[in-house]
């Protein structure tokens, strides 16, 4: 009997350690987002959060593009909420978009008792440093080509972040830092599909076109590109049966809140920021296919152009109709898993 119980503990153990060897080391990742301008942003950091309790990632730090206060206060409460309110956050200045939108200064202040409901680390988002001194600060001190860069709103803090100069965080410039840091930009970002209406200029370009030019012209050659163009995140549809049922492990959500203040329930939403964040972490799991390789530009009215070059590192993802009914599970499930460290 104690034979038969060792050799079980010696099977045990042998187990332990071919799953720790196959384990692959968790994806480092920066989130820079215009949250608080759609609720998908909102998701993506959920999913974000449920990726890294699963050890498959490690959130960085995560700056904001939009100019608004309550857009960091707002990912301050989310980080709060998932158990990691030590996550360095960034705020964008002179950027676009300063309006609060329908939910980030509504669920940062959620005080249906009289005192807010959701803590966090920040009174003020002044507290806070601005977002290219942490993003340089962040990948400096990062192995080289380690870091999954995931850009889910306007260009705005990238493109600073290329043409910032040497400083007293790294001697390296901007470009140099992303050209050794960054192992993959993931971006939401363009539209892509045939047949696509000339007058369609995607939200994430058309709001800061510079800076998305700026993006693309100065983007290191060595560090590849995959765009989740408009197409894919409204192809997969992240519904309302999800919000209403799957987050309802505790009183008050964050971004169950949040879902409810953006538009008036029961909506389906696109996935498009989630997208993004899904391939970044996982891109070799069939989730999605990916172009012929490429070169992003932004041509002369402002829209975003994938050209074709066997010898570039562009991409956009593709989405096939079973790819789109796995795809949506996947999401729902992280983006509704709830907080565990």
């Amino acid at each position: 009997m104690k034979a038969l119980s060792l050799l079980f503990l010696i099977i045990a153990a042998c187990g332990l350690t071919q799953n720790n060897a196959f384990a692959a080391e968790p994806v480092k990742l920066i989130f820079d987002t215009d949250i608080g301008n759609d609720i998908d942003d909102a998701l993506a950091l959920a999913v974000i959060h449920a990726l890294q309790s699963r050890g498959e990632c490690e959130l960085l730090a995560v700056t904001s593009s939009k100019d608004n206060p309550y857009s960091t206060l707002y990912c301050d409460v989310v980080n709060t909420f998932y158990g990691r309110p030590e996550i360095p956050l960034g705020r964008v200045e002179q950027g676009k978009t300063p309006k609060d939108g329908s939910y980030v200064r509504k669920v940062v202040e959620y005080a249906p008792e009289g005192k807010p409901v959701f803590p966090r680390q920040y009174d003020s988002a002044d507290q806070l440093p601005e977002a290219v001194s942490l993003l340089r600060k962040t990948l400096a001190a990062q192995p080289d080509h380690s870091v999954a860069l995931v850009v889910v709103g306007f260009s705005t803090n990238i493109a600073r972040l290329l043409k910032s100069p040497a400083d007293d965080i790294s001697p390296l410039t901007g470009k140099e830092l992303v050209s050794q840091k960054v192992k993959l930009l993931s971006q939401m970002i363009g539209r892509f599909e045939p047949g696509k209406p000339a007058s369609f200029h995607e939200y994430n370009v058309r709001e800061d076109v510079p800076a998305a030019r700026t993006l693309f012209e100065l983007w290191p050659e060595n560090v590849p590109v995959v765009a989740s163009g408009w197409e894919i995140g409204r192809a997969i549809q992240n519904r309302s049966t999800s919000i209403l049922n799957d987050y309802n492990y505790v009183k008050y959500h964050p971004v169950k809140l949040g879902y409810e203040y953006w538009h008036k329930m029961p909506y389906d939403r696109p996935t498009y920021d989630l997208t993004s964040v899904l391939y970044a972490v996982r891109p070799d799991r069939g989730y999605f296919g990916k172009s012929a390789p490429g070169q992003l530009k932004i041509n002369e009215s402002g829209k975003l152009e994938h050209h074709t070059e066997k010898s570039g590192k562009h991409y956009f993802l593709t989405v096939k109709p079973e790819q789109v009914v796995r795809t949506q599970e996947v999401l729902e499930s992280l983006s509704s898993q709830p907080p565990s460290n």
